[in-house]
């Protein structure tokens, strides 16, 4: 066998250090690549909510209920009664100088609306499922 001497050992330390140098260097890219991905990531999904909430467009107030948070009654559940119309949001009219008088057709009385017993308005209580049990991993 052959006995490394001086010079060889030195070399090999060398090339050692150099290969750990080189791994930290590229364990540290590493990082500030995903750091900085993941900061960019998040900057963009704020911005994009904040435009949304800017302009107004702000799901949680939207108008269209979910399925899921409110149930929705068949147009045939209750006999003689329909389905509530959506409110639609007032336009604000442009103020005007001169008030122009309306024409006498707009003012014919509507037809008066039939008169329904209190007892179809009685709301039906709802039940409340029961909670599921609770399971952990002592039980």
């Amino acid at each position: 066998m052959r006995r490394m001497d001086n010079a060889d050992r030195l070399e090999a330390k060398g090339l050692a250090r150099a290969k750990v140098r080189a791994k930290r260097r590229r364990v540290q890219t590493i990082r500030r690549r995903t750091l900085r991905g993941s900061l960019a990531l998040f900057a963009a999904v704020w911005a994009i909510v904040f435009a949304q909430l800017v302009s107004g467009n702000d799901p949680a107030l939207s108008r269209i209920p979910h399925a899921s948070h409110r149930p929705v009654a068949s147009a045939g559940s209750e006999p003689g009664r329909e389905p509530a119309p959506e409110a639609e949001p007032e336009e604000e009219a442009e103020p005007t100088l001169e008030a122009e008088p309306l024409p006498e057709e707009e003012f014919a009385p509507e037809a008066e609306p039939e008169v329904v017993p209190e007892e179809e308005f009685a709301p039906e209580p709802e039940v409340e499922p029961e909670p599921e049990p609770i399971v952990t991993s002592s039980s």
